[in-house]
């Protein structure tokens, strides 16, 4: 090799290695930018992260109820306005008995000659008073004052509904909105404050190619998105400022609150028109079908003057009369029979109103509810974002190189959006709350509400108060040990327990109690013959059942007597009924005496004034919602009995309704959201494990 090649050789070695040092500063150069700006995401996290960890400041419950009224100048109502036209009516009717006064001017142009007949006169006059004493007159009169009373009082008696749903629901409703919008605008302001602090570091780092164009547009996306709801909230609160008082907006987040439904739906609450208000209406429709207001009777008094032609004398006089005017036919039964057929039609409206009105308020609760159960959801999902976030911190606390600033201020942007969520989610609970108040005006609001703790609803599957029926051939069938694991697995709480007719299964009832204590369940014992409502002497067939079962062991005698299965129900429906209210004052004398509990299984349909004597006896009562699987059906269905008292009401709830567990464990929810009870009982012990048998083959198929 000559020199001139080993020259050429170290030349491009030297320029190789000369190319190889330049390119490896310039991506120490690049290096070193990227960590530059890693570092600056890194402060903007060390600087917001703990937005995470904000306490919100929430209004007491007492700011709820002023929300829904307005002190507006102007508070006369229609209906006010309608009163005070009938009143100056009946001002007017009063100083109006039927008086006339009267006259008449009568000019002969050519009454005739060649006449005696001193009738024949050039002209005549007459003066006087006329008196209509029925028909549009005296007696009328007094009828219509009447009705008018009638009227005002029933305005009265009418709920003072929202100005027509229009001015005070709007005025209302922005209020509402405007309160939220405040919070909703601070939220905006720190996802904005982040997003400016991300969004420049950011855009370098996708210019060093060390964030994806992808990334960068997602990021660019949610600046537009902020900077456009932000606007939204900005501009609604900025046109409400100028039409109301702002002042009297609170100033925290309102709090979470629940409804109570059954002092919404309670009867005296949600009648459009209350008993008295029917009575006046029918009382009017007589007023104004009177009979002998047909009737036309007019009296008059007249002063005659005659200005005679064939006489030297003019002649006058004083005259009186009466007529009367009785129309053909005079119709007195036709009159009550209309009067009674319109009677019959307010009647049938008012109680379709209070049916439409109920539905619609539960549609409204059940809006609510579901509106309560989004917003758990999105308090659990803040949750998960907190202990995201909080793994986060935790990783660029101890220099972890999986920390990514990038992703952590994602994670607290996203928290942000679920803040808003619930703010508007929230925001739509009080609007809705607005709705039921509209449609029950004479509800105070404070009455209503309550207030909610979201860990109520996020720990209501481990509160619940769940019963199980257990059949005495179940108990048979069974080992005790496998019955006591499956109620402990299902968090049942009380077992109810049947014995067969002959007792024959008594010790291994004894058995399964004992081991049921063991466990902390609690056990009733059921006694189920339809035979107690006409025994003599009930007290001795209570001895018979619990004869050989330690007392202490129990805490109730749950009667299953079902007098609605008789085969002469229908036509003695009300013997049977007296007959078990009485059974039931005789059983609960003997669970006092024997410090038991005493608890009943009903059906949906029995009429309220039984119910209430039921309660009166019962410390616990099983409603038998059977044959239906529909929560709102359910719902309407025992109004009345959760009216009475919700807390010592059981729906029970039988297995063979369902296809598979999982539709009941649904239903359980909704008849907890609807009616917020966690009261149920399941019917019964061998069906439900079929059922549970059911479920497993279908979701291993």
């Amino acid at each position: 090799m000559n020199c001139y090649k080993k020259e050429s050789i170290c030349t491009s070695i030297l320029v190789c290695i000369f190319a190889l040092y330049s390119f490896g500063q310039k991506n120490d150069n690049k290096d070193s930018l990227i960590s530059f700006k890693i570092g600056e995401l890194k402060a903007v996290w060390n600087l917001d992260n703990d937005v995470s960890r904000d306490s919100k400041k929430y209004e007491s419950y007492s700011k709820i109820p002023p929300l829904y009224k307005l002190n507006a100048q102007d508070t006369v109502t229609e209906l006010e306005y309608v009163k005070r036209v009938n009143d100056a009516k009946i001002k007017l009717l009063k100083q109006d008995i039927g008086l006339d006064a009267v006259g008449n001017y009568l000019q002969n142009f050519n009454p005739g000659f060649n006449t005696d007949d001193n009738l024949i006169y050039h002209f005549r006059y007459q003066v006087g008073l006329d008196w209509n004493i029925l028909n549009d007159g005296f007696i009328t009169n007094r009828y219509k004052q009447q009705i008018l009373k009638n009227e005002n009082t029933i305005i009265a008696l009418t709920p003072k509904t929202k100005k027509n749903d229009g001015q005070e629901y709007v005025a209302i409703s922005h209020k509402i909105i405007y309160s939220f919008n405040l919070h909703k605008i601070e939220v905006l302001e720190k996802r904005q404050q982040l997003m400016d602090d991300k969004i420049s570091v950011a855009n370098e780092l996708y210019l060093l190619k060390h964030v994806s164009r992808i990334n960068l547009l997602e990021i660019m996306q949610q600046q537009v998105d902020i900077g456009s709801m932000s606007q939204i909230y900005k501009s609604y609160n900025d046109e409400l400022k100028l039409k109301m008082n702002v002042d009297s907006i609170p100033k925290d987040i309102l709090p979470l609150f629940d409804v109570d439904f059954t002092k919404v739906i309670a009867k005296d609450s949600i009648k459009p028109i209350s008993d008295s208000i029917l009575k006046l209406e029918i009382e009017n429709l007589k007023l104004a079908h009177k009979p002998w207001t047909d009737i036309k009777v007019n009296t008059q008094v007249r002063y005659n003057y005659y200005d005679l032609v064939n006489s030297a004398y003019s002649r006058n006089f004083m005259s009186a009369g009466i007529g009367v005017a009785v129309p053909i036919p005079f119709s007195i039964k036709a009159n009550k029979n209309l009067i009674a057929e319109q009677s019959k039609l307010l009647a049938f409206q008012q109680k379709e109103s209070a049916k439409a009105l109920q539905t619609d308020l539960l549609n409204n609760f059940y809006e609510f509810r579901y509106k309560l159960k989004q917003y758990n959801n999105f308090f659990e999902k803040r949750r998960k974002y907190e202990e995201l976030i909080r793994v986060e911190r935790v990783k660029e606390k101890f220099g972890d190189l999986e920390f990514n600033p990038l992703t952590a201020l994602g994670l607290l942007d996203e928290m942000l959006q679920v803040d808003i969520e619930m703010l508007d989610i929230q925001q739509q609970m009080y609007l809705q709350l607005l709705d039921i108040h509209s449609k029950a005006p004479d509800i105070e609001i404070a009455s209503i509400i309550k207030p909610y703790k979201i860990d109520s609803l996020n720990m209501s599957s481990e509160k619940t108060n769940r019963s199980m029926y257990i059949w005495s051939e179940a108990q048979t069938k069974y080992e005790p040990s496998y019955i006591v694991e499956y109620l402990r697995l299902n968090k049942i709480s009380t077992a109810i327990l049947s014995l067969k007719k002959d007792q024959s299964n008594k010790a291994e009832a004894v058995t399964l109690i004992g081991k049921l204590n063991a466990k902390g369940i609690k056990v009733e014992l059921l006694v189920g013959s339809n035979k107690l409502l006409t025994s003599n002497n009930p007290t001795a067939y209570f001895d018979s059942v619990t004869n050989g079962l330690d007392l202490k062991t129990l805490t109730a005698i749950h009667l299953d007597v079902e007098p609605h299965t008789m085969k002469d129900w229908a036509s003695n429906k009300e013997e049977y009924l007296n007959k078990y209210v009485e059974l039931l004052k005789t059983a609960k004398q003997y669970c006092s005496k024997n410090g038991l509990q005493l608890s009943v299984s009903i059906p949906v349909f029995y009429p309220e004034n039984t119910l209430k004597d039921i309660y009166a006896q019962a410390d616990n009562v099983y409603i038998m919602a059977y044959e239906h699987n529909d929560a709102e059906y359910i719902a309407r269905k025992v109004q009345e009995e959760f009216a009475i008292d919700a807390k010592r009401t059981t729906i029970a709830l039988r297995a063979k309704d369902f296809k598979n567990r999982n539709e009941c464990e649904q239903l359980f929810t909704e008849l907890n959201q609807l009616l917020n009870t966690n009261n149920f009982a399941m019917h019964d012990f061998e069906t439900f494990v079929k059922l549970d048998e059911l479920s497993v083959n279908h979701n291993q198929k």
